[in-house]
Order: C-alpha cells, then sequence, then structure tokens
C-alpha cells in the first residue's frame, strides 16, 4: 500500500524546507541568523510638516539625515534604538518602514498626471511612498484594501499624514474588474499576501502550524490576484508585483505563470537602481529566473 502522506509543520520543518529551497542558506544554522536578524528602518515624512518636524528634531538633537535615493525619507538617528517613539511620531507625520518597501515604487516610476492604483494598500506605507514620491505634484490614485482593519488603519494613516483626499476603496481584489472601469490605471502596484517567512519564524503563534501547503495556497492566490488586474490597466501600462516572501513559487513562479498565460503581456526590465549595495544586488534563487524580476536582499539605508 502506498505510504500517507505526512505533513510536517512547526520550527524544524520550516528550516529544513526553506534550507534545501534556497542556495544562499546551506544550513539551517545561516537561515535562522537571517531570519532573526532585523531589518534596518527608514522614515517616510509628511511633506506637508516636513519644515515642523524637523525643527522638533533640531530641537531634539537628532540626527536629520535625509535617505539620498527616495524623497521625504529619512534614516533611522543615530544611537536612538529602532522602535522609539520620536517626535511626529505621535502626530502621525512619520511612518517607519523597511527600506526594500520602497523599490517597488522605484520601480514602478509613477509619474505626474497618471491613474495610479494601489491594489492591496493596507496598512499604507507603499500608499505613501508613492504619494512622496510624486509630492508636491498632482496625484491620481486610488488605494484599495479589503480588510475592514486594516482599511481603516489604511484611511487614519493617509488622514493623520496629510493626505485625506486620496480615494480609498475596499473590495477584493478579484472584484475590482467588475467595480472599475477597463483599461483605467497606467500604473498598478500589487504589493501581494505573501508568507512573509521573517514574520511567520519569529511568531510562535505562526509557525507552529506553518506547512509547505500555505506557500501553494498563496502562490494560487497571487497568480488569481494578478489575472485579475491585468485588465484594469491601459495599452501600454504597467503593473508592478511585489512581495516580502522567500519561495520562488510566490515570486518568480507568479511572473513566469503570468507570461506565459497572458502572451500579450511583455515583461519590463526592472530598472537599473542607482542605490547603495547590497540594495542594488540582484539576488536570484534559480537560473530561470525571468529578466523581469528582481530579488534584493535586506536593503541597507545609506
Amino acid at each position: 500500500m502506498p505510504k500517507k502522506h505526512t505533513l510536517t509543520r512547526g520550527r524544524q520543518a520550516f528550516l529544513d524546507y526553506y534550507t534545501k529551497l534556497l542556495p544562499q542558506f546551506d544550513t539551517p544554522e545561516k537561515l535562522n541568523a537571517y531570519l532573526t536578524t532585523k531589518n534596518p528602518q527608514v522614515i517616510l515624512v509628511s511633506p506637508i510638516h516636513e519644515s515642523q518636524i524637523s525643527g522638533l528634531w533640531h530641537k531634539a538633537g537628532l540626527d536629520w539625515s535625509p535617505l539620498p535615493w527616495f524623497p521625504h525619507t529619512l534614516v533611522w538617528p543615530k544611537n536612538v534604538l529602532p522602535g522609539t517613539s520620536l517626535p511626529g511620531f505621535r502626530e502621525g507625520w512619520l511612518y517607519p518602514l523597511n527600506p526594500s518597501s520602497l523599490l517597488p515604487v522605484l520601480a514602478m516610476q509613477p509619474q505626474p498626471g497618471q491613474s495610479i492604483l494601489d491594489a492591496a494598500a493596507a496598512p499604507g506605507g507603499k500608499t505613501l511612498a508613492i504619494l512622496n514620491f510624486l509630492y508636491p505634484k498632482p496625484v491620481s490614485l486610488i488605494a484599495n484594501d479589503v480588510s475592514l482593519p486594516r482599511f481603516k488603519r489604511l484611511r487614519t494613516v493617509l488622514k493623520r499624514f496629510g493626505f485625506p483626499e486620496v480615494v480609498t476603496a475596499r473590495h477584493p481584489i478579484q472584484a475590482l474588474p467588475h467595480i472599475l472601469t477597463a483599461g483605467s490605471f497606467d500604473k498598478i502596484l500589487l504589493d501581494a499576501p505573501c508568507s512573509s517567512e521573517k514574520h511567520v519564524y519569529n511568531s510562535k503563534r505562526h509557525l507552529k502550524i506553518w506547512s509547505e501547503n500555505r506557500i501553494t495556497t498563496l502562490a494560487h492566490l497571487q497568480k488569481l490576484l494578478v489575472d485579475s488586474l491585468l485588465p484594469l490597466l491601459k495599452p501600454g501600462g504597467t503593473l508592478v508585483y511585489s512581495t516580502c516572501a522567500l519561495a520562488p513559487q510566490e515570486n518568480e513562479g507568479v511572473v513566469e505563470y503570468t507570461l506565459s498565460r497572458h502572451p500579450l503581456i511583455s515583461p519590463v526590465p526592472v530598472p537599473t537602481l542607482s542605490l547603495p549595495r547590497p540594495v542594488s544586488a540582484s539576488w536570484h534563487t534559480h537560473s530561470s529566473s525571468p529578466r523581469s524580476s528582481t530579488r534584493h536582499p535586506p536593503a541597507k539605508c545609506s
């Protein structure tokens, strides 16, 4: 009789699976070290309140160091512990995030006058990054997220940061082709729901129930979401697909699937980003990675 398939779960199953999957980590110890290392952070600054925030920081003796490769963004101040409440946080004028989160916006290269859809926008970091990238030029932007708690947070973040006029929507991405007009967006950003391995690995609750099925399920959803968004692009429009997942099935696999399923879609080479290493170094996991996808290790801030 054939052996029953055993679904392995938990920390050791996670380490065993990803060590085999990712050639960068040839031992569980190396993978563990990567997953438990905290990412650096940068801080998006509300351009509307920037001069006021700058004054507060100088009064507090904090290092005001603009990130050289993204507008209205600061490097986390020296000699200040990550997570410290800095002047402007309480008011909602600052938004900390991983600098790698800015890269999809750079890849998208939004331009004034273009219509833009942030399809899975909450909690709002990449939406704010789009707005900061274009400020003070006018933006035609819809920020969508289906989760009610996350949607509420998104709206609060936009209002407090100084952009209450941004159009928000709360729809499943699969429903958007039936709600929005086909061919109406120049640029679409899909920062897709994904495995987010660092979060899972550092959460006892999530790690306890982890299995390979999580990757398969999410990859299926990601393909469905991309398929749903493509009809909304204008001719010549661009969809940027990004994740914070390590699994190739959720990254290169989704790109390869999309290109094979939609032969009229042309891959756009990822722009060469003039950033400090290792941010600009691609981090491919297998030789079949399409030219339209690039991996980045954790981004440094300067």
